[in-house]
């Protein structure tokens, strides 16, 4: 089997596709986060003093709705749900 041995241009070849898949990783996880931020976790409970009540629970944002017309409430992304709701005719 002496044809399953790789060249060095293979494994250059190799090294650099790993760290453009990690740079394009690392790229886009900074895109994700900015474009779709994330509400902050609540603090573990069991780190509060025993005589401390618990913190308030984060409120819910709106669900995403379709309006009658056709427009989307609730909904800050140019990339719209395909199957929200129509919004109830009180809100």
């Amino acid at each position: 089997m002496h044809g399953s041995r790789i060249t060095r241009s293979q494994l250059i070849l190799g090294i650099a596709i790993v760290a453009l898949a990690g740079a394009a990783g690392v790229i886009s996880e900074r895109y994700v986060e900015r474009r779709f931020p994330v509400a902050p976790r609540a603090q573990n409970q069991s780190a509060e003093p025993a005589g401390a009540s618990p913190a308030e629970p984060l409120p819910v944002p709106p669900a995403a709705c379709v309006n009658p017309d056709g427009t989307w409430r609730n909904w800050s992304s140019p990339n719209v749900p395909m199957l929200s709701p129509k919004c109830e005719d009180g809100k």
